[in-house]
């Protein structure tokens, strides 16, 4: 539990520092309609609920694996990389 606890720490300091609130705010809400648009286009189309089911879950899935790029992207930045030695 400190693990998450510190990693949303981290995340708040990353938001707040490097997107700024409304960029964050903007990218949330699309998160939030993207993972249920499905429901929103079902009420005007008609669609197998697999095919919603299977939307929902790569949405998901795409989120869990690019939510941390931003934090990561950051620490590489601070952190360089091991010196390689001139070459001549």
């Amino acid at each position: 539990m400190q693990d998450v606890r510190e990693y949303l720490r981290a995340y708040w300091a990353y938001v707040s520092t490097s997107l700024g609130w409304k960029k964050s705010l903007t990218v949330a809400l699309v998160w939030v309609v993207g993972m249920f648009a499905p429901l929103g286009i079902k009420t005007f189309v008609e669609f197998p609920n697999w095919i919603g089911i299977t939307w929902m879950f790569s949405w998901s899935l795409l989120s869990i694996v690019f939510a941390p790029y931003g934090m990561w992207k950051k620490q590489r930045a601070q952190n360089p990389g091991p010196i390689q030695p001139d070459r001549k």
